[in-house]
């Protein structure tokens, strides 16, 4: 399986979607850490952000996975609440020695006024058809159908 290194907190660290798969309990986070949705990003950019670079507070890949997990753990916009591990696994940045996290509100306007209908339907579509890129065959991981 492919390993991620990443620095969390100033420690360097490598990790892989196969150390999950037994586990019971595992944040939807931690699976989304190993998504790779460069190419969902930048379809987003393209479609649905104008060309000014102040759009861009918070990564738009990271915003991408802030909405999965809001609509996978079904919460109100404004209920909807992040550690700081969920936050670095969702790849928002660090700034100043603190990783930014958008409130419920900034995401609730990502997601009504800048995404909308089409924009979120093509997302959860995106990345539903996404592989973990890992190398395992997807019926190795386990799906929940009640989405």
């Amino acid at each position: 399986m492919t390993e991620i290194s990443k620095v969390f907190k100033g420690v360097s660290f490598t990790d892989s979607l196969e150390n999950y798969f037994t586990l019971k309990n595992v944040s939807i986070c931690q699976f989304l850490f190993f998504l790779n949705i460069a190419d969902i990003a930048q379809y987003i950019e393209h479609h649905f952000y104008s060309d000014k670079d102040w759009h861009f507070r918070y990564d738009v890949g990271a915003m991408i996975k802030f909405v999965v997990v809001k609509f996978f753990r079904q919460q109100p916009y404004r209920k909807v609440v992040l550690s700081k591990k969920e936050t670095w696994l969702l790849c928002f940045k660090e700034k100043d020695g603190v990783i930014q996290i958008p409130s419920g509100g900034t995401l609730h306007h990502f997601v009504k006024y800048r995404l909308g209908v089409k924009g979120v339907d093509k997302i959860m579509e995106m990345v539903g058809e996404k592989d973990f890129s890992t190398g395992s065959q997807l019926e190795d991981a386990k799906l929940d159908s009640t989405l």
